[in-house]
């Protein structure tokens, strides 16, 4: 089996499976072999900042570590730091000043999986890099970042592209910004015209002004959330993408492997990778028990190993197996399973 490598490598899978060590290990194998390799994760668990002994200060930043011998560039996502390199690259200063923007792309305020993927294309247009590898959230959160390029379309779409047109006009008499409730009374629905009165009364006029003022922000930068919207189709691509659905032996994780896929089939294509992690085979091919039911134990766990291996052959296209490494180092960790990655071919 020869494992290419491509410009996009997407590791998801659900919590608790090695999915962020695995990613680590993979873009250490690709920096090995000679390419310029960026590693994201959006895992909230921040394990990567752990694994490659980032300080606090380097949390939105791309940074170069040194591992194992080898250097390679990483970059713990942040919403905030994503705002301020997109206000910079488009000179839209006010959308890093508005406070409306500044909540919404809090860590959990709602914009972190739409700007991630507006990160993303922002670092592979740079040039800088051969493959970016990135971590992605565990579980029902991976759905949500696939699922944010349907909400930068939505976002984006004709009728609020008339509105947000509508609302950067100027009166000609006054030569004023039109901002406020007026110019929106004329084109939205009356349950939102409702919400809008109830909002102003509650929290002033300041407030809707500052939330309006958003909207029009947000568009100023649409280029940016329009680029990450096209990255959809690269990562849909097979010449362009590697999909790593993680999971491992533990009970119960390699079902939610299948139904995550099954969640996310319309978007991983047919081309992907189970990587199927804490695999004890070789651990147990060298344990000789003498006592009759530690040999019972073995056998269990050899019989429970190679079924579940059969059933998800049967399922995913290719089954790519870790060992379980035993050792409380992180580095051990992610040296045993680069060395594993260089066993499924040299990349080309």
């Amino acid at each position: 089996m020869t494992l290419s490598t491509k410009s996009f490598e997407i590791f998801c899978g659900t919590g608790g499976v090695g999915k962020t060590t695995l990613a680590t290990a993979r873009a250490l194998n690709l920096s090995q072999n000679g390419k310029r390799v960026l590693l994201i994760t959006i895992d909230p668990a921040r394990r990567l900042k752990d694994l490659l002994g980032l300080q606090g200060d380097a949390v939105g930043e791309v940074t170069e570590v040194e591992l194992l011998g080898s250097k390679l560039h990483a970059l713990l996502m942040s919403p905030e730091k994503t705002i301020q390199r997109m206000a910079k690259k488009y000179n839209t200063p006010d959308l890093a000043n508005n406070r409306i923007v500044q909540i919404l792309s809090k860590p959990y305020g709602g914009m972190n999986e739409i700007l991630s993927m507006v990160e993303v294309q922002m670092q592979f247009d740079s040039g800088s890099y051969d493959v970016v590898v990135l971590d992605t959230p565990p579980g029902a959160h991976f759905l949500d970042f696939l699922e944010s390029l349907g909400k930068i379309r939505s976002f984006f779409d004709q009728n609020f592209i008339e509105i947000f047109s509508y609302l950067g006009q100027k009166t000609a008499k006054a030569g004023k910004k039109v901002f406020g409730m007026g110019i929106i009374n004329r084109f939205i629905s009356t349950g939102v015209r409702k919400l809008l009165g109830y909002l102003q009364n509650v929290t002033g006029a300041e407030f809707i002004d500052d939330f309006i003022q958003a909207i029009q922000i947000i568009y100023q930068s649409r280029d940016a959330f329009l680029k990450g919207l096209s990255l959809q189709d690269r990562l849909k691509s097979r010449s362009e993408c590697n999909w790593f659905l993680v999971t491992s032996v533990e009970q119960g994780k390699a079902q939610e492997a299948v139904e995550l896929r099954s969640h996310a089939s319309h978007f991983i294509h047919e081309d992907h990778y189970l990587v199927l992690n804490k695999c004890l085979e070789q651990e147990l091919k060298s344990w000789n028990p003498d006592e009759s039911h530690l040999i019972q134990v073995k056998a269990s766990l050899e019989g429970k190993e190679q079924l579940l291996k059969k059933k998800l052959n049967e399922v995913f296209p290719v089954v790519l197996e870790f060992p379980e490494v035993i050792s409380l180092s992180p580095t051990d960790h992610i040296q045993h399973l680069t060395e594993r990655w260089k066993s499924y071919a040299p990349q080309g």
